[in-house]
């Protein structure tokens, strides 16, 4: 049975299927792809290999090294996320916003909207003390300036796109309506935020900081093709026989989408069960 698990620690795998990279890896550092390389060299057709759960994550310090700490830091009022023009791009209280941050372009299949930031004034900082507390953790990882227009130059972005923005998004929080993106609308929005009027809050008070808001990846989701049964395939649909895939090691049926909490245990847990029972169904049948 192949290993279970992501290959977000294998940067040549990671470069290969993840231009640009990530922020922070928030898994085991043993996921390096050990069962997609192994299966591959037995003939298994590896499969959706570009995609991952992508999650809100803050820097923490583990086993030595920067990690992810999973955290929606950024769906707070008085914060928006822009990305390398300027421009929100998606709800910043989206539950599957790691989708839309990796959107890629269709011909390319290099991401769209990275480097991402999130976008603040005084007041988020003054309500985030786990915001606070973690940025330490990595130096220079929050960046500060007395106006929009200091801080778009010291993040590499256009002036007048970060301020237009920023201006757009204030009216937005003072008519009580994201227009844009319907921030708080939605029922999940709703339930986490209680509506636009507790999700909405304008950014005007300096200083104005942002943070780094690019990927951060909790495991990959690629990995060898199976059949229903979670049997391996090779590329032509044949069973390599003795070979099953699960969870991160598997072509993963709902990809980049976000399901909830244990969007990758879920998925290692049922397909567990479901190649154990296959194993078992075709054991006995050999009797």
């Amino acid at each position: 049975m192949s290993h279970p698990a992501g290959f977000e620690w294998n940067a040549e795998l990671l470069g290969k299927h993840f231009p640009g990279g990530a922020a922070f890896l928030g898994s085991p550092s043993s996921n390096e792809g050990d069962g997609q390389r192994l299966a591959a060299s037995v003939g298994a057709k590896l499969d959706r290999m570009d995609q991952a759960n992508i999650y809100p994550s803050l820097p923490t310090r583990y086993e030595g090294r920067l990690q992810a700490l999973p955290f929606p830091f950024q769906a707070e009022k008085h914060a928006i996320v822009v990305d390398r023009s300027g421009k929100r791009f998606v709800s910043e209280h989206s539950f599957n916003i790691g989708e839309a941050l990796d959107r890629r372009d269709p011909l390319t299949r290099a991401p769209i909207h990275l480097p991402a930031w999130m976008v603040g004034d005084r007041r988020f900082l003054r309500r985030g003390a786990p915001f606070r507390w973690y940025a330490r953790k990595c130096p220079n990882w929050l960046i500060k300036a007395g106006s929009i227009r200091d801080l778009a130059t010291k993040l590499g972005l256009p002036q007048e796109e970060l301020v237009r923005t920023v201006d757009r998004f204030n009216r937005f929080c003072a008519a009580g309506k994201d227009d844009d993106f319907h921030r708080g609308e939605s029922a999940w929005e709703k339930f986490k935020a209680g509506g636009p009027e507790n999700s909405l809050g304008s950014i005007e008070e300096a200083p104005f900081l942002a943070a780094p808001f690019s990927r951060s990846i909790l495991g990959t989701k690629g990995g060898v093709r199976t059949n229903a049964d979670g049997q391996a395939l090779r590329p032509d649909g044949s069973v390599i026989a003795g070979l099953y895939a699960a969870g991160l090691a598997m072509a993963n049926p709902i990809g980049t989408r976000a399901v909830g909490p244990g969007t990758t245990i879920g998925p290692n847990l049922a397909w567990g069960f479901i190649c154990a029972e296959s194993l078992l169904k075709r054991a006995f049948a050999a009797r």
